[in-house]
This record gives structure tokens, C-alpha cells and sequence, in this order.
């Protein structure tokens, strides 16, 4: 493929600015173009046409964008509950997809899905960014490596405010709503954090979890869970949905048999929050100029290190549009997505049941 790969988003809320920007950025590199978008309100469809510099289609319907033949690729920005029909309907025309995170509100739906996508062969990337983002690498090359032995333990503190009107004037509601997002602040937001902990530490196996609705919301604002992987690595993960407007950050500490490595990320490219510790014995810690980390993961990607990236969702992208113009197959994908989904309705379960719960019993494997 030698033209720009085209692009079509599916629903133009809070998130789709940022996937928008992204977008416009690439058309810049000539690897993508976003031609059309669907939305039923008419003002969010003129904001990503207005970050995108133009849109060549608008649609009410998702179902007309996905018959448009002006459209290479299908990106699905909704909320999860209209995922499934959506991701049936992309499966149905053989086009590629990249879908947000989480697949559905429930996991017999995600395991639908995960079927349909492979049963139909097409290209699925699923937008967990966090695997993209250069302190993460940098923690996963020091794992692979066994530079620092192997990886006895960690703990995971992954926080953000309430996405929802109640907290942020202005802000859409239905992640606060069990019926439509299926879940709070474990399934809505720390499906990235269980997505990153499969992708560093290799699959779960086992999950104890409770959780709590201290806001009075139908989904959970708060869930601990203690994680083993298949590798005999063991973790806790925290995860939180507060009060704090504008806050969110993950907080990882990983414990090494020579060293330990403490990281603090957020989604923004450049975030204030940004750090990494790496403490070898012996040695005073080194304190990682991130700055520095990351025009040096650019500049090794091909990509100019001074360049004004906002979000990882930028990378994310350019993947996607790099392994439909290869012909791979892209990462993260539908089964990528799947394992985490698994660790999250594994700690589901446990928490309804103050058991522990088998991964592979969640999985059917």
C-alpha cells in the first residue's frame, strides 16, 4: 500500500481529540488520512473534523462509515457498550480495525468478539498505548534482559479522577454506569495497567481482588488485587477512581534479584509525573533523565525527537498504520487484549466471592 491508509472513526467523544490529533499528525508523515467519522451529534463530529482539518464524509451511523468505500480502516472510539455490533459489522466487511479498550462490558461478550475478530482474519489493533510509551520499554528491555536478575515482585498504584459529570463539569457520565461501561476504575481504566503486567510479567494465572463504590456509583471506584503470573512472578495492583480533577497517574515499583526500578507515567507525552529509578547494588540510584529516554526511543523509531507529540495514542497509531501497509499482524492485538480482560474479570469474581480465582478457569483454557 503506497497511498495513506484512511481512516474512519467511529464516535468523536472526549477521547476521539486525542486519536484526532494523532491522526493529524500522520496525515503530516503521509501514512494515514482521516476521511470520515461518525457521530449522532452533529457539534462532536465538527470538533474532530476541526482538529482533523477537514473531514471528506460525516455520517450519523456508524454502520454507514463502515460501508463507505472511502474508508481503508475502521476506528472505534465509542462507549464499550456499543462496541460488540460495531466490531460484528467491521468483522463482516474485511476491513482492518482499531478498536479503544475495553472490547465490552462483559466477558462472555469480549469473548465473542475476540472469536469474531479471528475467525474473520481481519487486522484488529486494540489501544492499549501504554506499551508504547518509552519508560515502559525502557522497564521491559531491563526485564527480557535479565540485567538485573529476575523479577521477584511489584506493586502497581494506578489512580485517575472520575471520569464522570458528577466530578468534571461538562464530562459524559456512562463510565459511572454499570449498564453501559460495565465496570469502574479496574475495567475502565486499569485494563491498560493489566494489559502492561501480562506484556512485562508474561500471562496470569491466579487473582485475589476486593473492591469497593465508595462514590455510590453502580461500578467499583476502587479494587486491591494480588496478581500471580505463570512465571511464578507475584504483584498487587491498585487501582483508583477519586476526586482529584485532572489527576491520573500510575505509580510501578518492580523488585529485582539485583535491583529494583521505580517508574511513574502518565498517557501525556513529556508529563510532569514522568520518572525512573533504577537502584543496582552497590551503586548510587540513577535517576534517568526521561527527557533524554525519550528523544532517544524516538530518535530510534525513526521519528524527530523535537517533534510536539501530545499523546501515545500518536504512536499507537503509527504501528497500526505500519503493520496494515506490511501486512502484519498489528500489536497489541485481539488476544493481547483478551489475557487482560481476563485479569480483570478474574478479580471480578474474586471480589463477588472473597476467593481466589484460577485465570485459565475465567478463560475456558
Amino acid at each position: 500500500m503506497s497511498e495513506p491508509l484512511r481512516l474512519g472513526f467511529i464516535g468523536c467523544g472526549m477521547i476521539a481529540a486525542a486519536h484526532a490529533a494523532a491522526a493529524r499528525l500522520l496525515q503530516e508523515d503521509g501514512s494515514v488520512r482521516l476521511v470520515a467519522a461518525a457521530d449522532p451529534d452533529g457539534a462532536a463530529l465538527d470538533r474532530i473534523a476541526a482538529i482533523a482539518g477537514g473531514l471528506e464524509h460525516c455520517f450519523r451511523d456508524g454502520s454507514d462509515l463502515i460501508a463507505c468505500d472511502a474508508v481503508d480502516a475502521v476506528v472505534l472510539i465509542t462507549p464499550t457498550r456499543f462496541h460488540r455490533d460495531a466490531i460484528l459489522e467491521v468483522c463482516a466487511s474485511g476491513k482492518p480495525l482499531f478498536t479503544e479498550k475495553p472490547l465490552a462490558p462483559t466477558f462472555d461478550v469480549v469473548t465473542e468478539i475476540r472469536d469474531a475478530v479471528v475467525a474473520s482474519g481481519i487486522p484488529c489493533q486494540v489501544g492499549f498505548q501504554s506499551r508504547f510509551h518509552p519508560i515502559n520499554r525502557r522497564l521491559r528491555s531491563l526485564v527480557t534482559s535479565s540485567e538485573l536478575g529476575a523479577v521477584m515482585g511489584y506493586t502497581l498504584r494506578d489512580d485517575q479522577y472520575w471520569p464522570t459529570g458528577d466530578v468534571v463539569a461538562g464530562h459524559t457520565s456512562w463510565r459511572s454506569d454499570v449498564a453501559e461501561a460495565g465496570g469502574g476504575a479496574l475495567l475502565e481504566h486499569s485494563i491498560h495497567s493489566c494489559d502492561l503486567l501480562g506484556w512485562l510479567f508474561g500471562p496470569a494465572t491466579r487473582v485475589y481482588a476486593a473492591a469497593r463504590r465508595v462514590f455510590g456509583y453502580s461500578v467499583e471506584d476502587t479494587a486491591a488485587l494480588t496478581i500471580e503470573h505463570a512465571n511464578g512472578v507475584v504483584g498487587n495492583l491498585v487501582t483508583i477512581f477519586n476526586g482529584v480533577e485532572g489527576r491520573e497517574e500510575r505509580r510501578l515499583e518492580v523488585f529485582f534479584e539485583r535491583g529494583t526500578v521505580e517508574l511513574t507515567t502518565d498517557f501525556v507525552v513529556g508529563a510532569p509525573e514522568d520518572s525512573l529509578l533504577v537502584q543496582r547494588p552497590g551503586m548510587p540510584a540513577e535517576r534517568v533523565d526521561v527527557t533524554e529516554l525519550r528523544r532517544a526511543d524516538f530518535a530510534a523509531q525513526g521519528l524527530d525527537p523535537d517533534r510536539a507529540i501530545w499523546v501515545y495514542q500518536y504512536l499507537a497509531h503509527r504501528a497500526f498504520a505500519t503493520a496494515i501497509r506490511a501486512a502484519t499482524a498489528p500489536e497489541p492485538g485481539v488476544d493481547d487484549a483478551f489475557g487482560a480482560h481476563a485479569i480483570v474479570e478474574a478479580a471480578y469474581r474474586s471480589a463477588a466471592t472473597r476467593l481466589p480465582v484460577d485465570v485459565a478457569t475465567v478463560a475456558g483454557t
